[in-house]
């Protein structure tokens, strides 16, 4: 049994090695659950509304024979392939790293860009995210919610 000056003998020199085991055991879980933690990476999503259901355009989403009048717009995030706009059925463009900057353009039926926001993650509550548009007020970003009813990438 090892004694130091004037301590009585708190730990003997095996309880003292299994402290030491289980403090190194302990270290080591923590370096690998925060190692694994951190190569998570996370992701986002934006829900691009059908042109049936967004609200917000200011002409009617049928022409007179039927189709929708979406006006040859395409969508394009970052350096993604520009995407025509839906026209009845919502779609999600995911796989968006939260970390970064992210740059959401609204592009002409000749690939001209019209309207584009740049936005993070980061200045949103949530990683789903909803995009609205109606050319006259512009391009805008909002939390994916109940109360977007007309994203439905859910």
């Amino acid at each position: 049994m090892v004694r130091f000056a004037n301590y009585p003998a708190i730990f003997t020199q095996d309880t003292l090695g299994t402290v030491m085991k289980i403090g190194v055991v302990v270290l080591i879980l923590i370096f690998c659950i925060s190692h694994l933690a951190t190569a998570q990476q996370i992701t986002g999503s934006v829900c691009i509304p059908a042109r049936a259901d967004d609200p917000f355009w200011k002409e009617p989403p049928t022409l007179p024979n039927g189709q929708v009048n979406s006006h040859g717009l395409r969508v394009k995030i970052d350096k993604r392939p520009a995407v025509a706009w839906p026209d009845r059925k919502s779609f999600k463009i995911d796989e968006l790293d939260t970390s970064e900057r992210h740059t959401l353009l609204v592009l002409s039926s000749h690939d001209k860009p019209i309207e584009s926001v740049r936005f993070r993650f980061s200045e949103y509550k949530s990683t789903e995210l909803c995009m609205t548009y109606d050319g006259y007020q512009g391009l805008g970003l909002q939390e994916a919610t109940r109360r977007t009813p007309w994203c439905k990438c859910h």
